[in-house]
């Protein structure tokens, strides 16, 4: 007995759904700005958005990052535990006595491997994405805590806490500025290089792609390191804006990030995927988070709604297509 095909949706309800899909981060990011400006004092201020402009910057690199995982129809559960980590690190090795740098370059270099490691074991070990970076997550949750001793290392290089917070360049924060050099880099990347097109090939046919001559292996390990050095980065400034490296400091960094991929209009299935929306998307999240800390929302609401707004986007992305051919 054959398996029946999923009920198709006719076509004018899949355009539809599309549309609504294409303009929800649009129109989900301007409803949440009026909404706060007119439910808290505090919203519509300079200071506030300057505020949220740095805060969100780690979520932001995260969240581009993510875009090239999902994009080859892979996932990474472990970049919130990961940033923690590597605050840790940044925070101990300066603790220890070394230059702001070295603990930068030091992070950086572990959030690489990191991402290597999950790419090697994804791709070599023919294991889901999801499974090795659950398991990822909890080995970075735990070293956090025993380099730790679950206590939080203060940073003290005041060059470090300014660098990577509170100047600015060109009349832009720092993270600000990291933010917007790292989203070029990648709308170039995706868009503009063979490498690019090769990641949006593997995410629609995979067996296609490594049939026409891609190394679909390498350009997979190659994502994760990508994402690895993205999480380094907003590891730092993690560290920064904190002041410390605390473990746990980054809870619903990786439910954040991918709430912003998917939001931003990427298919979980891969081949589909936009850094541009992504950005929208981020900020959207940024926005929400900044909001409901102002209305003084609990954790537990805030997890509920961003979680009911990511079913939203993969249910609105498969009505949508649903009726595409």
């Amino acid at each position: 007995m054959s398996a029946s095909a999923p009920t198709a949706v006719p076509s004018g309800a899949s355009r539809l759904f599309a549309v609504v899909r294409d303009v929800l981060p649009y129109a989900g990011l301007i409803v949440l700005i009026v909404y706060f400006s007119f439910a808290s004092d505090f919203f519509l201020n300079t200071r506030n958005f300057e505020r949220m402009a740095t805060d969100s910057a780690t979520l932001i690199l995260v969240a581009l990052g993510m875009t090239l995982v999902i994009l080859v129809a892979e996932i990474d559960l472990s970049v919130g535990a990961v940033v923690a980590l590597l605050a840790v690190i940044a925070a101990q090795v300066m603790a220890a006595g070394m230059p702001w740098y070295a603990a930068v370059m030091v992070a950086v270099t572990i959030g690489m491997a990191i991402g290597l490691v999950n790419g090697a074991i994804t791709v070599i070990g023919e294991i889901p994405s999801f499974i090795v970076t659950l398991g990822m997550m909890a080995i970075a949750n735990g070293l956090a805590y025993v380099f730790t001793g679950s206590i939080s290392v203060a940073i003290m290089d005041d060059v470090f806490l300014d660098l990577f917070y509170s100047d600015q360049v060109f009349g832009l924060p720092v993270p600000l500025l990291i933010v917007v050099i790292a989203f070029a880099l990648c709308v170039i990347l995706l868009g503009g290089t063979a490498f690019g097109r090769e990641l949006f090939a593997i995410g629609t046919n995979m067996e296609a792609a490594r049939l026409s001559g891609i190394a679909v292996r390498r350009r997979k390990i190659a994502v994760f390191v990508i994402m690895g050095l993205l999480v380094g980065i907003g590891a730092v400034l993690s560290a920064s804006r904190l002041g410390s490296g605390a473990p746990g400091s980054s809870p619903a960094l990786t439910l954040d990030a991918i709430a912003a991929v998917i939001i931003g209009g990427a298919s979980l299935f891969g081949g589909k995927a936009s850094m541009v929306r992504t950005l929208l998307g981020a900020l959207l999240i940024a926005v929400l988070n900044n909001g409901m800390v102002l209305l003084n929302v609990n954790v537990d609401s805030q997890y509920i709604i961003k979680g009911l707004i990511i079913l939203l986007a993969v249910v609105l992305e498969r009505l949508a297509a649903r009726g595409r051919p």
